[in-house]
């Protein structure tokens, strides 16, 4: 969540030492989510505060005999529960994540007062500055779409006055001087500057100890917004009227009291329409229904504020990514570095306004009542086609003005040329995989009977199929139909691959989803043709043809599976790392190079000889698993031992004796393909390469750099102590080895 809403414009480092459960941790968390308050108090003063006016109840309520102040009291005092206990169960969830942690960096234990003081400074106060700013609004502007505008205001006026005051927590800021620490203190309107700077002068024993102490410029700053809080809530109360909104007055007055009606007669004998119900008219419903879904959209409040979240949010890392603070140097605005930054940033949010758009739409007719003239009618099956159609307009609308302001950064920046198929990217990463999962969001609307269940439902299918964790919880990637692309754009290659593989997997998803409408169709209507078997058998075909391409040399990955590897090769080989192994005087290698494939082959012979002194009978030799092996073999004067496995033990017949040589012939080569990924050390491309390729060549002895390093992993395969590190005092090259 606070990726989503803070962006990469946070620094996140809370110091060495400093345990991730500690106090000072929680508060500095804790201060970070209570960003989030602002935005669920814009969506409950739209629906709490307006609901008088919306519902044409504010003539009749008004003529109660209760007081003005009764009646804001009780308003803002639902307003305020409502978005604390929003802001609560936030709490709880973070509270159960951090105590699911395990590691090094957490302490064992869980004190009650570590999260509820941090609830109560930033969490409670900062509901009161929020509601009672837009509550404001509300009741002096009565209008939504100045709440909504207000919200974002608050947010952006925010992150402006940490960025303009260089706050400590924002990424790449200067060191701050006293005063500048101490205005920063003061004018935090969400309190977290102010912690910092009575933190600042604790040690990471304290910070891991004890709470930072509610005095000083933190009690200042809490206490000054609490008083604008109330501030706003006075001047509510004294601009409030109970007087209803002032009308046009040049509306009726300019009516006439009577108006003459003329009747002609019509002389033309009466007819009856002619009903048409063929494909043409099939497709005239669907724009009609996409219309009028349009038209609701456009014309509401949500859309102009979603527009001006999704704007702003990308554009602080669009200058974030330009700009890059003072450890690294300003970047060119290409459209490779904006598209790149629209794909890291759009997906998710693009995913919570799928469900939320679709809900609203889908359930919009039964709201009012009107779903029950709507199914009477024939072209009534029609309407989740043109739902699809509308929310597939939004789409590209909302990428649009993304690639707008994109454009907008490189003239700013004087960076003129515009490369579109960057941009292009951008559409196919995001666009494409969010238009499938509104589909896909349609048909759980289409099949659950209750609103909120559906909600509840998309927004759990949504973080499961097409959110962060969705590689963890469907490890094939061809089913990962919904996700985005997190990959970089290259001035030299463009995507390279990465696009092509992309599309086959959305052609896959494509048809997976055409399937789900179909079978979805057949159960609605209870009925089925031949024409629709074959479509069906036809989508099935492209999809399969197109996921087979996908899948071309993937190799599935498995973090247990390589868990289990790494603590079988220490159990087995580590009794290695005291044996005597040959040195490597000599090497000759020729490396064949083919960039259309992806792929290079290395022929290789090293030249061995025992310098050790002692005989050598056992040799482990390794080679590195993401390589294959066409051929291996290690030479003696009076034997031969072929190798095919990435580690191999050699057991000699004939030991090598001190200053007795040997050598070591191997054909190996390497190919990756998009599916996989590739190693940036490792990029063979089709314009221009990059490898380490000593990384990549055979290896003799134990190799300590495979051992598994989490402390808790290595009492559960019972490893014993971790083999320990080179010191910095240590000589890089003790003996005569290649690495």
């Amino acid at each position: 969540m606070i990726g989503i809403f803070c962006g990469n414009r946070f620094n996140l480092t809370v110091g060495e030492g400093i345990y991730l459960n500690s106090p000072y941790t929680i508060g500095f968390m804790t201060g970070l989510l209570s960003l989030v308050i602002i935005f669920f108090a814009i969506i409950f003063a739209i629906q709490v505060l307006f609901k008088d006016w919306d519902s044409k109840f504010d003539i009749l309520i008004f003529s109660y005999p209760f007081s003005k102040r009764t009646y804001l009291y009780g308003k803002f005092l639902t307003f305020f529960v409502q978005t604390f206990l929003s802001f609560g169960f936030l709490m709880i969830g973070f509270v159960i994540g951090q105590n699911l942690r395990t590691g090094s960096e957490i302490q064992h234990y869980f004190h009650f007062w570590y999260y509820l003081y941090p609830l109560l400074i930033f969490g409670g106060i900062n509901c009161i500055v929020v509601c009672s700013f837009l509550f404001f609004i509300s009741f002096t502007t009565k209008k939504k779409l100045l709440v909504v505008v207000g919200g974002l205001f608050l947010y952006v006026l925010y992150m402006v006055i940490l960025v303009f005051s260089n706050s400590p927590f924002m990424a790449g800021s200067l060191p701050q001087s006293l005063e500048t620490q101490q205005l920063s203190a003061l004018i935090d309107p969400f309190g977290i500057s102010s912690y910092f700077f009575e933190a600042r002068t604790l040690s990471a024993q304290q910070k891991n100890d004890f709470i930072i102490p509610f005095s000083g410029y933190l009690s200042i700053n809490r206490i000054v917004f609490l008083l604008i809080s109330a501030l706003f809530l006075v001047l509510t109360y004294r601009l409030f009227s109970f007087s209803p909104r002032s009308q046009n007055k040049n509306k009726s007055k300019s009516k006439k009291q009577g108006a003459s009606v003329s009747f002609t007669k019509n002389s033309e004998p009466f007819r009856t329409a002619r009903s048409a119900f063929g494909f043409i008219s099939d497709i005239k419903s669907v724009l009609s229904f996409a219309k009028i879904d349009l038209i609701y959209l456009f014309k509401s409040i949500t859309i102009a504020a979603v527009s001006i979240l999704l704007l702003f949010f990308v554009g602080m890392e669009m200058y974030a990514e330009i700009e890059k603070g003072i450890r690294l140097p300003q970047q060119y605005a290409s459209s490779g570095l904006m598209s790149t930054t629209i794909s890291e940033n759009f997906h998710l949010l693009g995913m919570l306004i799928v469900i939320y758009f679709i809900n609203d739409l889908y359930w919009r007719s039964h709201s009012s009542g009107f779903s029950l003239i709507e199914k009477s009618t024939f072209f009534s099956k029609n309407k989740l086609n043109g739902h699809f159609l509308s929310i597939t307009i939004l789409f590209f609308f909302l990428t649009g003005i993304l690639i707008i302001e994109g454009l907008i950064f490189q003239l700013f920046y004087s960076y003129f040329h515009i490369d579109w198929n960057a941009y292009l990217g951008a559409v196919l990463f995001n666009t494409f995989p969010l238009i499938l999962f509104s589909a896909f969001i349609l048909l759980i609307n289409d099949n659950i009977k209750n609103r909120f269940i559906a909600l509840g439902v998309s927004v759990i299918a949504g973080f499961t199929f097409a959110g962060p964790v969705s590689k963890k919880i469907i490890p094939n990637p061809l089913l990962r139909i919904f996700s985005d692309y997190k990959g970089v754009y290259s001035d030299f290659n463009g995507y390279g691959p990465y696009a092509s593989a992309f599309a086959e997997r959305l052609l896959f998803g494509l048809a997976l989803i055409a399937c789900f409408w179909l079978i979805n169709e057949v159960l609605k209507t209870k009925k089925g043709n031949m024409k629709q078997i074959i479509f069906t058998v036809i989508v099935l075909s492209i999809g399969a043809f197109a996921g087979n391409l996908f899948l071309k040399g993937h190799i599935p990955q498995n973090e247990d599976e390589k868990m289990i590897q790494s603590a079988q090769y220490e159990q087995k080989f580590k009794h290695y790392k005291n044996l005597a192994e040959p040195n490597i005087t000599d090497v000759t290698t020729q490396i064949q190079l083919y960039p259309s494939e992806n792929s290079y082959k290395i022929n290789g012979t090293y030249s061995l000889l025992n310098q050790t002194g002692k005989p050598i009978d056992k040799i482990l030799i390794n080679f590195n698993p993401n390589l294959q092996i066409e051929s291996a073999h290690f030479n003696t004067d009076s034997e031969s031992k072929k190798i095919n496995q990435a580690v191999t033990e050699i057991d000699l017949k004939q030991p090598l004796q001190p200053g007795e040589k040997a050598n070591l012939n191997f054909k190996i080569s390497y190919q990756w393909s998009a599916v996989n990924g590739h190693d940036s050390f490792n990029s063979i491309i089709e314009n221009g390469s990059f490898m380490r390729i000593s990384r990549y060549f055979p290896t003799f002895g134990y190799q300590a750099n495979n051992e598994i390093e989490d402390e808790e992993k290595r009492a559960e395969f019972k490893l014993g102590k971790q083999s320990e590190l080179k010191k910095l005092e240590t000589p890089e090259v003790f003996k005569k080895r290649f690495h």
